[in-house]
């Protein structure tokens, strides 16, 4: 090499290095601020603008705001990162102009970033086509809502950078809006309200989501129906929200929409389960626990719509202490994940309805999920510490329970109601003449069991499935794993006559509370009304075990 190329190679390279350490910082963010309307204003579009403004201020991004459609043509929209339709409504005209609308539609098209808030869901007079691909854009449209009032929302995802700092419950006074259309299929749901934390007939029948973020036609679009008071633009969550949705649709911070997730915590509206198809039961330590005095649970509410089994309650029969009774809600448990659980120690939730779970034992089979860990028994019955059960209260006991042994060996039967082949009890005959039955009997009422005990304080998958049919059906149980730790058979009684459901401890315990009763914590409770498929049953342990971090 002579000397000549070597100084100019020198002199690249150095320009080169140059270049990379004095390179400029990144451009800020470029956001328009867009309140231009035709219709209803807000009492709280100053403070949605200031907003806005307060956030460019602390994050030193370059805000525009305006009231004037025209500023869609004034300005090169391609210099903006995101575009912030911020609580405008159209419901009364259309907003932009046909050129205008032109000109945002393309700059969405060629990878523009678009936040729509509260009013901005009630645009409606802009004319097909585009009026069609707006509603699009934002997801649906917003059609009514009841007056304002403190509703419960559900943080189903928290891994977006609108989410990550939100509990998974988060109670807000809004305006909780119906939409024409539930827009989950299209959309990727971060926040939903629950419908039975708010009076007023306008619902969407138990599946509301309410904040929601989508890819489309080419750019970015984030939604929420959040924003209608003037409060909300003070409070430090909803501002962390819009902050993390322009973030987001300004691409500065990403999130992989269609990528396949690992299971994270977030994961609690029931339409996230892998298998729905039969669910009955979703008994959740996230959500719908009721409290009083603390930390006390007084109700647990079933996440399933439309099943009479709706909620579990406390119970004060029998015992000398009132609301001795009820268990206690253990918050953020760090071992599974930051969930939480309920903690029994002779304690008990009962579903107050009969016959809600009888067809289970007779004839369509069942499938139970229990996410739990045990603590040292306290012996009352021997072997007898439940976890839940609806066997009848008398002879001949008729039902399904899951229960630890003292030493916490699990087991888990189904009664039938048949007249026991095995050791009979003297004398005892109930109402038909059938003889009382033992515990177990190998060929009427089998006993699956672990072969090991449970660790204490160890979080388990446990699980039981009970075969469809009305003859001989198979009776297996699961431990972390779809592979069955034990299997029998048991004749299956069309006429019997189980009792009501019981968490805790078993339903025939409930006259002498504690005595039958299992000590350690439950964090999930499922139960489908039919045997989920190997295949199925796989994927809900893979499932389960992801999201609340169980030891394998």
């Amino acid at each position: 090499m002579n000397t000549s190329t070597l100084i100019t190679c020198l002199g690249l390279a150095v320009a080169s290095l140059s270049s990379a350490l004095f390179a400029a910082e990144p451009e800020p963010l470029r956001v328009l601020n867009f309140q231009a309307d035709n219709g209803f204003k807000h009492k709280s579009m100053s403070d949605a603008k200031a907003l806005v403004e307060r956030l460019g201020k602390q994050n030193g991004w370059e805000v525009i705001s305006t009231a004037d459609s025209s500023s869609l043509l004034e300005h090169d929209l391609s210099t903006f990162d995101t575009i912030v339709f911020n609580n405008n409504c159209g419901n009364k005209g259309a907003i932009m102009t046909p050129d205008e609308q032109a000109a945002f539609r393309t700059y969405v098209q060629n990878g523009g970033g678009f936040l729509a808030v509260h009013g901005a869901g009630a645009i409606w007079k802009e004319g097909d086509p585009f009026q069609a691909w707006y509603e699009g854009l934002v997801g649906t449209k917003l059609i009514d809502h009841p007056k304002v009032q403190k509703a419960r929302l559900v943080v189903e995802d928290r891994s977006h950078p609108a989410t990550r700092h939100l509990p998974e419950e988060w109670m807000v006074v809004d305006e909780f809006h119906r939409f024409d259309s539930n827009p989950r299929e299209k959309v990727n749901v971060l926040i939903s309200v629950d419908e039975d934390s708010y009076k007023g007939k306008q619902k969407m029948g138990g599946d509301h989501p309410f904040v929601w973020y989508h890819e489309y036609d080419g750019g970015r679009s984030f939604f929420t129906s959040l924003g209608h008071t003037k409060e909300i633009y003070s409070d430090p969550d909803f501002e962390k929200l819009v902050e993390g949705a322009i973030l987001w649709t300004s691409g500065a911070e990403d999130t992989k929409a269609t990528a396949k997730q690992p299971v994270s915590k977030s994961s609690i509206n029931v339409s996230t389960l892998p298998v729905n198809d039969g669910l009955f039961l979703d008994l959740d330590a996230n959500l719908a626990v009721d409290l009083e005095d603390g930390n006390r649970v007084k109700a647990w509410h079933n996440q399933v719509q439309g099943t009479p089994a709706d909620v579990f309650v406390k119970r004060d029969k029998g015992r000398k202490v009132a609301g001795s009774g009820r268990p206690t809600l253990k918050t953020d448990v760090a071992e599974i994940g930051g969930h939480h659980t309920l903690i029994f120690e002779e304690q008990e939730l009962i579903n107050m309805d009969e016959d809600a779970f009888d067809h289970l034992v007779t004839g369509s089979g069942y499938t139970w999920f229990s996410v739990m860990s045990v603590y040292k028994q306290n012996v009352g019955k021997k072997d007898v510490n439940s976890f839940f059960g609806n066997l009848r209260n008398g002879n001949p006991y008729d039902g399904f329970w899951g229960n630890v042994m003292d030493d916490n060996i699990v087991w888990m039967g189904t009664r039938n109601g048949f007249p026991s082949k095995g050791k009979k009890k003297k004398g005892k005959k109930n109402s038909n003449g059938r003889g009382t039955p033992g515990l177990w009997d190998d060929q009427l009422n089998p006993c699956v069991q672990t072969q090991e005990p449970l660790e204490e304080n160890r979080y388990y998958l446990v699980m039981g499935r009970m075969g469809a049919g009305t003859e001989v059906v198979d009776l297996e149980l699961f431990i972390n794993s779809a592979k069955a730790v034990d299997r029998k058979t048991v004749p299956v009684n069309p006429n019997a006559n189980p009792s009501m459901m019981a968490v805790g401890q078993e339903r025939d315990a409930t006259n002498h509370p504690g005595f039958e009763s299992f000590h350690g914590e439950i964090a999930r409770f499922l139960i489908y009304e039919r045997p989920l498929s190997d295949a199925e049953l796989t994927e809900m342990v893979r499932y389960l075990t992801e999201l609340y971090e169980i030891q394998l």
